[in-house]
């Protein structure tokens, strides 16, 4: 009984506690609900009242240049308050307008109008509204206001007004000079004199040839705010997190509820204007009327949880009777039994049945005793002679059960376990399930190897027959490349399997040398690239090392775990791209990070078992070529021996991620150049594919040339080469890269193709235009009349394109000099100077930079004379062979 008063109470306490905490819960989650609907309903409010005074404000202004047009009023009276401060009479009744600074008198009938319009606006409003109006042809401001503007004589009174004009004043200047900003609103502010709240709504009109005209509402919210909610907690606040329309459309839930430091704001956006209305409320005052509301519930659940918690304690105190204490020596008796019991290997227990409790225990029925119901056992013993078997938390236990006639209340219980038969069992099942594992994957291992091997030798000896067979010399050849791949292929996997064995018997060593990882992976990329080319795959080899920089480490075994890796990519991969990114580790500094991505195929969780035990499972394969079971494993080997990790990581439908890492330092010998191989140099680089420029530019400039971009709408600027990725963009100083050549190609004079991937090639490619532009500036003149430029143009592959094409412009020069737009005239000279320029032709280069002179003057006469000097001079050149110039 005292045990289970004791669960109860226990039980009592926690679902005082989660009743606690769920009621703190629900009442803080309703504050909230609440607040939430009412700032949605403060928002929904504000945005009708900007969206009305947005018409107001655009008929207004639209009124105002109306009746500039027509003219204004001629017998309107100002009354001067003040310095530079006048009141415009009229015969309305609701509100007064002033007139700051001076003004003219379409200014002052124009307040007046506006003042008669909102007369009947603000007729029946009980709160005060003011506008302002900046001129932007006179710089006067004009408010028209609900409340008394006419007395200001009073000093506190005129003060205010003639502050907040100012004020205003400020603020729309400020906002005239942002070009950007067509609307804005101001912070919460509060009316000294009516206690009144507001905020303001300004709109800027651009004039040409004047400054801007604002026109502001001071717009009150005095009576959208409920009265439950204390107005100084309001703010609005500029919308930084862009709420999308999307989520008013689909009545989502756009308020938000934020700590801000000690702050707990609930913020609602306008529906339609780039700004939040904030109710700020201090936590320390929240918690306080959270309190406050629900003081007598918290109370009561605390009382009791306090008394059931003294319940706990009183209950577990020991009920000490004087009249039981024993004596020395039966307390020595008892301490004796107590260790004796405790010695015992296995558990004992009595028990008292007609007291409920325990009378002797030691640690091992302790332990067992919550799970035991004694009350059964001991009825199932009596039944099957003493002894019961019982299972607690999976584990056999046999218990044996005695009674004495003279005291049958008192059970005597020996608990022996019984479960480390079913333990040793286990343990043998396990062995054997891991032994028929390990012979599974030994009879995998072996069919697998077989099979790849089996395959190149059965390719290798059908390709023998062929060549017993045939006559023909071609056939005979191409079958014995065929046969020597084939053997290559055989031989290349025993040197694996081989290299393994010294791997894992630790006979092997590295050969730790500088080398350069550029130079090994360009050798590395052009052993790949035939492949790569018969099955039209995309390479990107990103370097983002220092290229001249040497690294300390096996060059050799480095490179034949990336040419496996990159060939088991190649394999997977129908169609896309593989990329090659080489950088320095962001964590340690002597580790390289090397990373291979491919868009193939994703590999299976089978194949990945692969990586840890070779040749479990069967690797993928294409038209071509069978993937080794034993690549990957091999890599992760060797990746292992220096001082790295691989890991592979592959999702659906984004292809496979090799990430390798590898330990090597930078050689103490290898450091930067005193003057680097291109440096001074600048090349303009007219490359549409982003990641192939990505490439080029890194290289170049580590190479210590200047990189420029090409881009139509600068100007041109001076570069020394030119490098392209399409053929139509060639010129003379020119490189053409794509990712297939394997040398650099002589295309013409001065225009060379190369593969970007290849840093040798294009670094040769690029030293190779520059020898051919010094022999050019040394052994060729420029054309020294006008007839010898006609005969290159006649001679050049883009004469019908400049016949087809220039005439047209010639033409658009006079159109567009007559209607006089020299915006179109200087895109068509540029375009027409960068034919010549492209062609060589010197003279009508040097008259369209001359053009683009005086078109930048906007000296008309000159720029009809620079015209007809270029359309004489692509006369001439269009001329026929025989004919000259009279």
């Amino acid at each position: 009984m005292p045990a289970s008063l004791l669960r109860y109470l226990t039980l009592f306490a926690l679902l005082l506690l989660l009743t606690t905490g769920t009621l703190s819960y629900n009442i803080v989650n309703n504050w909230l609900a609440e607040k939430k609907a009412t700032l949605n309903t403060l928002a929904l409010g504000m945005q009708k009242r900007i969206d009305t005074y947005r018409f107001f404000t655009y008929q207004i202004y639209s009124n105002l240049n109306n009746d500039a047009a027509a003219g204004g009023e001629d017998n309107v009276n100002a009354i001067s308050l003040l310095p530079d401060v006048f009141y415009v009479e009229k015969n309305g009744q609701k509100t007064d307008a002033l007139i700051f600074g001076q003004h003219d008198k379409s200014t002052l009938s124009a307040v007046r109008k506006i003042s008669r319009y909102l007369d009947i606006l603000w007729g029946a409003e009980s709160d005060i509204y003011s506008m302002y109006y900046l001129n932007g042809v006179d710089n006067s401001l004009s408010m028209i206001s609900t409340q008394i503007l006419k007395d200001i004589s009073a000093q506190f009174r005129g003060s205010y007004i003639t502050a907040i004009a100012e004020a205003r004043r400020t603020e729309m200047l400020q906002q005239s000079n942002a070009l950007d900003e067509r609307e804005s609103f101001s912070p919460i502010r509060k009316l000294r004199f009516y206690n009144d709240y507001y905020f303001t709504l300004r709109t800027t009109f651009n004039q040409p040839g004047h400054l801007a005209t604002i026109i502001a509402f001071d717009l009150p919210i005095n009576d959208l705010i409920p009265h439950t909610l204390s107005r100084d907690n309001f703010i609005l606040r500029a919308d930084t997190v862009g709420t999308s329309s999307e989520a008013f459309t689909n009545n989502e839930d756009t308020t938000r509820v934020q700590l801000n430091g000690s702050l707990l704001e609930v913020a609602a956006p306008l529906v339609n204007a780039p700004v939040n209305i904030v109710y700020q409320l201090p936590l320390r005052q929240f918690a306080a009327d959270m309190a406050r509301n629900n003081i007598w519930l918290l109370l009561l659940n605390l009382a009791l949880l306090a008394l059931a918690l003294t319940g706990f304690y009183l209950w577990r105190q020991p009920n000490r009777d004087a009249r039981d204490d024993p004596s020395p020596r039966l307390r020595k008796q008892q301490a004796l039994y107590q260790e004796i019991v405790k010695r015992i290997p296995i558990g004992i227990l009595v028990y008292d049945f007609s007291a409920n409790r325990v009378v002797v225990q030691n640690a091992i029925a302790e332990h067992l005793l919550p799970h035991l119901s004694l009350e059964k056992i001991a009825a199932m013993a009596r039944e099957h002679q003493g002894v019961v078997q019982a299972t607690i938390n999976n584990e056999m236990y046999e218990i044996l059960q005695f009674s004495h006639p003279q005291m049958p209340e008192h059970n005597l219980f020996l608990i022996r376990e019984q479960d480390k038969e079913i333990l040793v069992h286990k343990k043998m099942q396990l062995a054997q399930r891991e032994y028929d594992k390990n012979v599974l994957a030994r009879q995998r291992l072996l069919t697998h190897l077989r099979q790849e091997l089996h395959t190149p030798m059965q390719a290798l000896q059908q390709h023998l027959r062929s060549v017993a067979q045939t006559v023909d010399d071609d056939v005979r050849a191409k079958l014995l490349r065929k046969a020597s791949d084939e053997t290559a292929q055989t031989i290349a996997l025993l040197d694996n399997i081989a290299l393994h064995d010294r791997l894992d018997s630790d006979t092997w060593q590295p050969d730790v040398v500088p080398f350069s990882p550029l130079a090994m992976m360009d050798s590395l990329l052009l052993t790949s690239l035939p492949r790569l080319s018969q099955k039209g795959l995309h390479l990107f080899h990103h370097y983002r090392l220092e290229p001249q920089r040497l690294y300390v480490g096996d060059m050799a075994m480095l490179q034949k775990a990336l040419l496996l890796l990159l060939d088991y990519a190649i394999t997977n991969t129908d169609y896309g791209k593989i990329t090659f990114t080489l950088e320095a580790d962001a964590q340690q500094a002597d580790k390289i990070a090397i990373r291979l991505s491919d868009t193939g195929t994703r590999m299976s969780a089978a194949e990945l078992d692969n990586l840890r035990h070779p040749w479990i499972t069967a690797p993928a394969a294409d038209r071509a070529q069978q993937n080794s079971g034993f690549a990957l494993f091999l890599c992760h080997q060797l990746a292992r021996k220096l001082g790295g990790d691989l890991s592979i990581s592959c999702k659906q439908d984004l292809g496979t991620h090799y990430h390798l890492t590898v330990t090597l330092p930078a050689s103490a010998n290898s450091g930067d150049e005193d003057e680097k191989l291109l440096e001074d140099m600048t090349v303009l680089l007219d490359i549409t594919a982003n990641e192939v420029r990505q490439i080029v530019q890194h290289l170049l400039s580590s190479w210590g040339a200047e990189c420029v971009n090409a881009d139509e709408r600068q100007m041109p600027q001076e570069f020394d080469l030119r490098i392209v990725d399409d053929e139509a963009k060639m010129a003379d100083n020119t490189l053409l890269v794509n990712g297939e050549d394997t040398e650099v190609t002589l295309l013409a004079p001065r225009r060379l193709r190369t593969n970007y991937n290849i840093s040798q090639l294009l670094q040769d490619a690029l030293l190779a235009l520059i020898e051919q532009q010094f022999e050019v500036a040394t052994h060729d003149a420029a054309p020294t009349d006008i007839q010898e430029y006609a005969r290159q143009l006649k001679a050049s592959d883009y004469f019908s394109l400049f016949v087809e094409t220039v005439p047209d412009d010639i033409v658009k020069l006079y159109t567009d000099a007559e209607t006089g737009d020299f915006l179109t005239l200087a895109q068509t000279a540029h375009r027409l100077k960068g034919v010549f320029a492209m062609l060589n032709l010197h003279p009508g280069k040097q008259l369209c930079e001359q053009l683009e002179r005086h078109i930048t003057e906007q000296a008309s006469e000159e720029i009809k004379h620079d015209i007809d000097e270029i359309d004489e001079l692509v006369s001439v050149l269009l001329q026929p062979n025989g004919q000259q110039d009279e």
